[in-house]
């Protein structure tokens, strides 16, 4: 019984070690190409410095954005022509906020901007990925 507490605890502190994360890298460190994988999701991106506090995003499906640090990870907002699911697994345009923690190599997306549909439930709370470098 005690090792099944453990087990819980262990998960909810890394959980919560996901959310808070480490402090957002310098854009150098950001820097590079990454497979980035999500449940039904796969693409790669491109990262590469635009100034000081800043990584420039290029995804292979054809959208870009800037990647600023903001609460120790890299934010961006993009807005997708399949940013939002919905209920009846339809997609809409909406926005979608990223956060990534380049030296976790993972991160969260989120729908931002619900479109004018019922989010599909992994949908309106935050979606993990993961990202490799290649």
């Amino acid at each position: 019984m005690r090792v099944g507490m453990g087990l819980a605890t262990a998960a909810i502190v890394i959980g919560a070690a996901v959310d808070v994360a480490s402090p957002a890298q310098a854009a150098d460190d950001f820097s590079g190409t990454y497979l980035h994988t999500a449940p039904g999701l796969q693409s790669t991106w491109v990262v590469t410095p635009c100034g000081q506090d800043c990584a420039h995003v290029a995804d292979s499906f054809g959208w870009s954005a800037d990647a600023h640090p903001f609460g120790g990870v890299w934010r961006f907002v993009v807005d997708l022509p399949f940013g939002t699911k919905c209920n009846n697994d339809g997609v809409l345009p909406g926005g979608v906020t990223y956060k990534v923690d380049p030296g976790w190599n993972q991160g969260t997306f989120l729908a931002s901007d619900p479109a004018a549909c019922q989010l599909a439930p992994g949908w309106s709370n935050p979606v993990f990925f993961t990202l490799t470098r290649l």
